[in-house]
C-alpha cells in the first residue's frame, strides 16, 4: 500500500459562535490543508496518483474559502467553521472530485497553525 499527500494554504476568516472566547471574535487563519490518499498500485510511470492531480482538486476546493469569512459560506452558516468541521468539508468536497481516480482519500488535515489541527476520517 502506498500513501501519498499533498499541501495547500488558504486564508479565511471565522468565529466560534457560543465559545465564549476571543475565539468568538472575527479572526483569521493562514489555514494549512493536507489531503492524504493511498493507492495498492502504481501506473506504468511509478506513480499511484500524480501529485498534480491531488494538488489541482486540493485547490478546487479550497479555492472556494480562500479570501473569505467562512461563517458566511453556505456550509457553515449554520454550523461553526472549527477546524474539524472545515477537515470534514473539505474531505467530503475532495472525495468527490477524486471519484474515479486511482488512489482513495484516507483523512485530511487541517491546521490553524503550525500547532494546532485536526483531521477527519470517515
Amino acid at each position: 500500500m502506498y500513501e501519498l499527500h499533498v499541501t495547500e494554504r488558504f486564508s479565511a476568516a471565522h468565529h466560534l459562535r457560543g465559545y465564549g472566547d476571543p475565539c468568538e471574535q472575527v479572526h483569521g487563519h493562514n489555514w494549512k490543508v493536507t489531503a492524504f490518499v493511498h493507492c495498492e498500485r502504481l501506473d506504468d510511470v511509478g506513480l499511484g496518483l500524480d501529485f498534480r492531480t491531488l494538488r489541482r482538486r486540493l485547490r478546487e476546493v479550497l479555492g472556494d474559502l480562500d479570501h473569505r469569512d467562512l461563517n458566511d459560506t453556505p456550509w457553515f452558516r449554520e454550523t461553526n467553521p472549527s477546524a474539524e468541521h472545515l477537515a470534514r468539508h473539505v474531505f467530503e468536497r475532495l472525495i468527490e472530485r477524486l471519484a474515479g481516480s486511482p488512489a482513495a482519500l484516507d483523512r485530511v488535515l487541517v491546521q490553524e497553525n503550525d500547532d494546532s489541527g485536526a483531521s477527519y476520517r470517515p
